[in-house]
């Protein structure tokens, strides 16, 4: 009987327990993450070879061959620079494709032909730093700041400590570096065709100008890399192709490669394309084919899709709200004008951003007839866009001060560091100085641009990263620029 009772109770014990777990059939769809206990680069490395041409620039503060790397998930030390809590994304890619797409020529031996291999690409306070190809567990090729260095690893622990109090290294997530700041600016430009784009950094050290660069088309920033935008028109046809590649991607005119996206119209009468604004990772534009033009937003990396991003998907459920209440506003006004209008259905798509006074501004677009002429109509959707459309928008100046200073002023940007402002008139890019948070009696300089250009880029870049901004866009065929300051 006691032996019976003793059955008894751990069966029911067992029950009990049974049931505060989750049993695998209930968890169908759930996908739990995979928890690293150490970062893929784990350890002390040491540099053996400079796998770069001779003559192919790079940073001078990274480690040199005998030099050393050191990763942890808490530092990242390479050379004379460490970096606090960085963070290590993996991707797999054939390591052929990957090698094909560096204008590195790198030697065979190295890697297997069509090997699979992880690429850990390496970031600082959302910064891209660099990426790392895994030959093997103890060898890797690092692609930092315009440097291929082949590192071998000499330990799987790190020092301890890292000689992170060492004078000669840079903590560039905490060195201030106030005075130092620097901006690539896209500018568009009208002309004959349409419109052409170009891009200027402008840069400063204490209120110090450094030279001007430009170069044609718009080069821009993203977590991946430096980035290369243009518009292509075939007048041939008529037809227009929005191309954007990673610069670190060989370029060919006649044959597509890994990285690069484009955007082809329809072969129809009158196309063509405007960039209104450019981004991180999304770019807005006007899209006009056979006289009727829309709004777009689209996504750098696939902007192979003729089809916009819509309000729902980019703004979400208030965002929508917002933009259905403004639209409806709209449309009652034009219906009183008596217009016709060519698509009263709500088009979650036909949207995008416009400047003013110092700030990007959401707005959206109706298409209608008057007198049997295409017409738009453009209306403000009232909600702040989003951080992963426009991750830095703040003017640290009030919009009086700077009118006060430059009566002509369109528009404005003022850099992170609260140090350096960009005025924009009709005529000319005012570069001055912020002291106590007003514009410098001065300008530092001044670059003369012609009536109709307009920004449509502000990417700041502040502290060490000025230089690595600099050095990138020199690399990528920047000169500097005439009758600049």
């Amino acid at each position: 009987m006691l032996n019976t009772y003793k059955l008894f109770l751990a069966l029911f014990s067992l029950l009990l327990l049974s049931g505060c777990a989750n049993p695998s059939w209930t968890a169908t769809g759930k996908i739990v993450p995979p928890v690293y206990n150490v970062c893929p680069l784990e350890g002390k490395w040491t540099v053996t070879q400079n796998l770069a041409p001779e003559g192919y620039a790079g940073e001078a503060n990274l480690p040199a061959e005998g030099g050393t790397a050191q990763f942890t998930r808490e530092l990242a030390v390479l050379g004379g620079y460490v970096w606090n809590k960085p963070s290590y994304k993996i991707k797999k890619v054939n390591s052929t494709d990957y090698l094909m797409t560096r204008y590195i020529a790198l030697n065979n031996y190295l890697v297997s032909m069509n090997k699979e291999v992880d690429v850990v690409t390496l970031y600082a306070n959302l910064n891209f730093l660099g990426e790392f190809m895994k030959i093997d567990d103890a060898t890797v090729i690092a692609f930092v700041q315009n440097k291929v260095l082949l590192l071998r690893k000499i330990s799987d622990q790190a020092d301890s400590p890292l000689p992170v109090a060492d004078t000669n290294i840079r903590d560039t997530n905490n060195e201030s570096n106030i005075g130092t700041s620097g901006i690539f600016i896209g500018v568009k430009i009208p002309s004959d065709n349409g419109y052409t784009y170009k891009t200027l950094w402008v840069a400063s050290d204490d209120k110090k100008l450094r030279p001007v660069l430009t170069r044609n088309n718009i080069f821009f920033p993203r977590n991946s890399g430096f980035w290369e935008l243009q518009v292509r028109s075939a007048l041939n046809n008529g037809t227009a192709e929005l191309f954007a590649h990673d610069t670190a991607v060989k370029d060919s005119a006649t044959q597509r490669v890994s990285g690069e996206t484009s955007l082809k119209q329809a072969q129809k009468r009158n196309t063509a394309i405007a960039i209104d604004y450019i981004g991180n990772d999304y770019i807005a534009i006007e899209n006009i084919t056979a006289g009727i033009s829309i709004l777009q937003v689209l996504p750098v990396d696939k902007l192979s899709s003729q089809i916009g991003i819509k309000v729902s998907d980019l703004l979400g459920a208030k965002g929508l709200t917002a933009y259905r209440s403004a639209r409806e506003q709209a449309l009652r006004s034009l219906r009183d004008e008596g217009v016709t209008l060519l698509n009263e259905v709500a088009d979650e798509e036909n949207f995008g951003l416009t400047r003013k006074n110092g700030h990007w501004y959401l707005q959206g677009r109706i298409n209608y007839q008057s007198n049997g002429m295409a017409e738009t109509r453009e209306f403000p959707i009232n909600i702040i866009p989003p951080a992963n459309l426009i991750l830095y928008d703040t003017l640290y100046l009030s919009w009086q001060n700077i009118k006060d200073r430059v009566p002509n002023a369109l528009d404005a940007f003022t850099s992170p560091n609260k140090d350096i402002a960009i005025i924009e008139t009709k005529n000319k890019l005012y570069i001055y100085g912020i002291s106590d948070e007003k514009l410098d009696s001065l300008p530092m300089g001044e670059i003369e641009i012609r009536e109709g250009e307009t920004v449509i880029m502000a990417e700041w870049a502040t502290g060490s990263y000025v230089d690595i901004w600099e050095r990138a866009f020199l690399v990528n065929d920047a000169q500097v620029a005439e009758n600049a300051p």
